[in-house]
């Protein structure tokens, strides 16, 4: 884990998140973020020449052109190790449950040092992968 932006409430949107993290100026020229349909923010990064990654959908279609669906094929097999680096982080038993009222003002923290820990723990991605 190599970025972890602070807690936002669910009805901030993608951009705001964005721009309040000044995430655009944590990316270099050549970076790649993995993102869902919903992200719409390419713009913001386009200037600096970060690319937006999202799979396709069909939009009426019944199948994807042979490009785009062996493109969305590698996004998916990186995407499942996102998901299983999500899961490690749900394994602290501080994480499994609603955080204690006392603990909210250290939320924040305490997600840092599961994300931090994961770091130290086995692999989940192959070198080659």
């Amino acid at each position: 884990i190599s970025y972890i932006s602070s807690a936002y409430a669910g009805s901030v949107s993608d951009r705001a998140i964005v721009e309040r993290s000044n995430l655009t100026k944590k990316t270099e020229p050549g970076d790649s973020i993995m993102a869902d349909r919903g992200f719409t923010v390419q713009d913001l990064f386009a200037p600096i020449y970060v690319s937006i990654n999202i799979p396709a959908f069909l939009k009426g279609k019944t199948q994807l052109p042979g490009l785009t669906l062996l493109k969305d094929r590698k996004l998916a097999s990186k995407r499942v190790h996102i998901e299983r680096l999500i899961g490690l982080t749900k394994t602290y038993k501080i994480l499994k449950t609603d955080l204690p009222v006392y603990f909210v003002p250290l939320g924040r923290e305490i997600f840092y040092v599961c994300c931090i820990l994961c770091n130290f723990r086995e692999n989940i991605v192959s070198a080659d992968a």
